[in-house]
């Protein structure tokens, strides 16, 4: 039989959590529909003879150029494979020229996984 006691007490704790989330959301949706965050309410007045202070003006975030990422792809493409050398488990890569070519088309033969058409059927 299932110990039911255990079980209300349990539904009792994640109500009393779910109870405190609700009203830390409560507090913030009060704090914002009254124009006034939470810091703005904490950080004291500046005093009447003092200029107000200036908010600090933040770097827009760097982003990398197609070059740089393409040299960080190749690092890191090199020291996986030095890592698998060391470990014994390295295979024979080509250089950084190497190219990998499609096959060229062979004239008038179609490719070998299509179906050829028998007859006038299907």
């Amino acid at each position: 039989m299932v110990n039911l006691n255990r079980i209300v007490s349990t539904l009792r704790a994640t109500r009393q959590q779910l109870a405190t989330q609700l009203e830390a959301i409560d507090k913030a949706i009060a704090a914002l529909t009254s124009g006034q965050s939470a810091e703005a309410a904490e950080a004291p007045e500046a005093a009447p003879g003092e200029p107000p202070p200036v908010p600090t003006r933040l770097k827009p975030r760097r982003v990398l150029g197609e070059e740089h990422r393409e040299a960080l792809a190749k690092g890191r493409r090199k020291a996986r494979e030095a890592k698998e050398a060391a470990a014994g488990r390295a295979r024979e890569m080509p250089d950084e020229s190497f190219v990998p070519a499609l096959a060229p088309g062979s004239g008038s033969q179609p490719p070998r996984l299509v179906k050829r058409q028998r007859g006038s059927g299907h």
